[in-house]
């Protein structure tokens, strides 16, 4: 009965008061799932410049799976809450099951496919030598894994299409804080542990990640909650299969397009040398941390646009919209903004060459003018992903990343040289930005408000 109370509520009360009840567990959790990559970056700065590139260029290969299990995971959220906005329980539980298998059978093949590939794949970016060696070394632990993470991931979403966002934190508590724990230990060889450099990274994650999904499978198979259901006796349903992907397609090659956009940059700065992939290194890095609080309000904008266009409320799901975009970039401004101010304090945390401090520092200061806008990119895709609406999301991510990120980084190197990149970067934010607020006001006024596009 708990349960189903708490997901009625979602369908009134004051919309912000949902937006935050929602967003900041998951803003918690992303703090720390950053925090993760932060703690990262840091420790193995310690060990070089050439070993902070290998970790900046290893996490475009890390990106393509968490890409595939968010994903997945984002479908599976999304069909999740949009059939318990239409009341159909039923539907929604055997939809965790598939959940289940999909993410483990997708994440053993992820990891096979990525320790096959992964040498030659470094070598096309421009790796070679000394990187090639660290990069490797790194990844091979996190492939091994692979569908541990995925699994953590998906079901992750599990819990978040149900609306409780409190044990997806607690999970990414339980994993990054045995991540801070065991990275220094694993990659120094303090006390007892064996000094494993990059590698040792690489093991401090694994156990982070291994010891976070057995909280999940705990919480779900022995407390059952966010709700009773046995992983045996599986059958798949072509429905449900159809009604995941139908977002969780798009949203995936959403995210792999991602990297490999992310991949891109680092080919368009191989001519600048390794000081230039460390400097990106350090500027996605802090555009990281300075997303936390959006992509928590987009999660937000996701379970309650899903919840309450299920249930057909069209103007709490138009309120959402308008609510998680000031939410978002006001909390999106102030960091951004404190970075723009003092981006030598930033990059210096990270950078030990004075050279790779001086380049860093330049290019957050251009990077961070845009990072307040990408709250209202995020937040539409956000809403397209709680509509059920796959395809508008993939088309967008096309736009902001090949129509607009490729050609502004590439001939920005050509006309500005470095300058050219990190201004391209600033100027797809802003740009993505204004045509998803049209693009998404075009959508919703004409095609959910005359009831072209149905919730199932």
């Amino acid at each position: 009965m708990r349960r189903q109370r708490d997901n009625s509520e979602l369908l009134s009360g004051s919309i912000l008061k949902h937006v935050f009840r929602l967003a900041l567990p998951m803003i918690v959790a992303f703090m720390f799932v950053t925090s993760y990559h932060f703690i990262d970056r840091y420790f193995v700065s310690q060990l070089g410049d050439v070993a902070t590139a290998a970790i900046g260029m290893a996490f475009i290969v890390q990106m393509v799976v968490i890409a595939i299990g968010v994903g997945v995971g984002s479908g599976v959220n999304s069909y999740i809450a949009r059939n318990l906005g239409a009341g159909d329980e039923e539907t929604a539980k055997s939809t965790v099951k598939h959940a289940f298998y999909l993410a483990a059978g997708i994440g053993a093949v992820l990891g096979i496919a990525g320790l096959i590939l992964q040498k030659p794949l470094f070598r096309m970016l421009g790796a070679e030598g000394e990187l090639l060696e660290l990069i490797v070394a790194y990844l091979t632990i996190i492939f091994i894994f692979t569908p541990v993470n995925l699994l953590a991931v998906v079901l992750n979403n599990v819990y978040q299409g149900w609306g409780d966002t409190m044990s997806p934190m607690k999970f990414m508590l339980l994993g990054n804080f045995l991540n801070l724990i065991f990275d220094p230990l694993l990659i120094f060889g303090y006390g007892p542990f064996p000094e494993l450099g990059i590698a040792g990274a690489g093991y401090a994650t694994a156990i982070g990640r291994c010891a976070a999904l057995l909280y999940l499978f705990y919480k779900l198979l022995i407390q059952h909650r966010p709700v009773q259901v046995s992983l045996t006796g599986f059958r798949p349903d072509r429905r449900i299969i159809r009604g995941i992907f139908q977002v969780g397609f798009p949203s995936t090659l959403s995210q792999v397009l991602t990297s490999v956009a992310m991949g891109f940059v680092f080919w368009v700065l191989n001519p600048f040398g390794t000081d230039a992939r460390t400097v990106y290194t350090i500027v996605f890095t802090y555009e990281m941390v300075v997303f936390l609080p959006a992509i928590g309000i987009s999660q937000a904008v996701s379970i309650l646009t899903g919840h309450n266009f299920g249930a057909r409320q069209l103007d709490r799901v138009n309120q959402t919209y308008g609510t998680g975009i000031a939410v978002a970039f006001g909390m999106m401004a102030v960091p951004a903004a404190i970075i723009f101010l003092s981006p030598h304090t930033f990059a210096g945390i990270f950078a030990r060459d004075p050279h790779v401090l001086e380049l860093a520092a330049r290019a957050l200061r251009i990077t961070a003018a845009g990072f307040a806008f990408s709250s209202i990119y995020l937040c539409s895709v956000a809403s397209f992903q709680g509509l059920g609406l796959g395809r508008q999301y993939l088309i967008a991510n096309l736009m902001r990343l090949y129509f607009l990120q490729v050609p502004f980084t590439y001939f920005g190197a050509q006309l500005l040289q470095l300058d050219g990149v990190w201004g391209g970067l600033m100027a797809v934010n802003i740009i993505s930005a204004l045509v998803l607020l049209i693009w998404h006001r075009y959508i919703f006024n004409y095609q959910i408000l005359s009831g072209k596009i149905q919730p199932l």
